[in-house]
């Protein structure tokens, strides 16, 4: 609870700092609320920061190929809240911008477990019959972010800008030690590791961002210029999942392909410093949505069949804080 107690008593902090100064009224000096007019420096700029991810999973699902065809059949849910380190760097211009993110997982194994339920009752499938709890820890994870933000042709002064990009999501799990519950008996522990699981989105987006800026040094001799930058973005997504059941007899591997949908929206509040140094609070939310084929091997078993009735999605909500420079 310490972790999240210091994140909500720095953004009260930032948001009364921010503000009182303006409630009571205060000027700050003339020279200050000056220099303070200028704009972020164009040229090349790198940054540094951390992301947390709050109450996030990724998840799939997928049908029985067989009468009663029960859909789910399986459902398993992957947990993310993990702290991630990001490093970004790019390129800045009047009319437009360009720029990668890296983000990587530092902290591993997740506050919340991972689900699993299954419906095996071909009379009631409707009716959940069996549901595991496990810890579960995120061996490595990345995201890799390519954007580029450009002016209107014909309003190259618009606050409004289009903007396109790729994205490469890349998450590997492994549960251990979880309990399960069938109906009608008793719980089962399940000691040792459980499921290994990988997964990777590509993300293939438009959309569009709008800025605006609050001078606030008029106000407060120590409060920096305010950029808020509000985006949306929509893209088509490919997704691939690999789940090695470690538990099971064989070598038993369910693959998932499918092809969705990415909605994305984020809200930035960059505080300019100077016209080189900047300070960037981010929070953000996307959700994927896709449909595709399952795939079920075992070699042990000779068993290797495919059917479609496969869902993947995630729900992935995230505050970040990072430090940027121009140079």
């Amino acid at each position: 609870m310490s972790v999240y107690r210091g994140i909500w008593f720095s953004v009260i902090f930032v948001v009364v700092m921010y503000f009182a100064p303006a409630a009571a009224g205060f000027e700050g000096p003339w020279r200050l609320g000056r220099w303070l007019e200028v704009e972020p420096d164009n040229g090349y700029f790198a940054g540094v920061g951390l992301r947390k991810y709050l109450g996030s999973f990724t998840s799939y699902q997928f049908a029985n190929p067989y009468p009663p065809n029960q859909d789910p059949l399986s459902r398993l849910e992957f947990p993310i809240d993990q702290w991630f380190a990001s490093l970004k760097t790019g390129y800045a211009a009047s009319g437009w911008s360009a720029e990668i993110l890296g983000l990587a997982n530092v902290t591993g194994v997740s506050r919340a477990m991972m689900q699993d339920s299954d419906w095996t009752n071909g009379d009631d499938p409707n009716q959940k019959t069996v549901f595991s709890e496990s810890h579960c820890k995120l061996n490595s994870g990345f995201v890799v972010d390519v954007k580029v933000e450009a002016a209107w042709r014909f309003n190259p002064q618009s606050r409004l800008r289009p903007l396109a990009g790729w994205r490469i999501q890349r998450f590997s799990f492994t549960t251990f030690d979880g309990v399960q519950f069938e109906m009608g008996g008793q719980p089962l522990d399940l000691p040792g590791e459980g499921i290994e699981f990988k997964q990777t989105f590509y993300h293939y987006y438009v959309g569009a961002a709008l800025r605006h800026s609050l001078d606030r040094g008029r106000y407060a001799s120590f409060s920096p210029r305010v950029n808020l930058n509000c985006s949306f973005d929509y893209g088509l997504v490919t997704a691939g999942n690999e789940d090695l059941h470690l538990l099971r007899s064989g070598h038993r591997i369910t693959r998932e392909n499918t092809r969705g949908h990415v909605w994305h929206g984020a809200l930035k509040i960059a505080f300019l410093y100077t016209p080189s140094v900047l300070l960037e609070l981010e929070g953000e939310f996307m959700r994927i949505v896709s449909h595709g084929s399952h795939q079920l091997t075992n070699p042990v078993q000779l068993l290797d069949i495919s059917w479609d009735g496969t869902k993947v999605w995630s729900d992935q909500a995230s505050i970040s804080l990072s430090g940027q420079i121009a140079f």
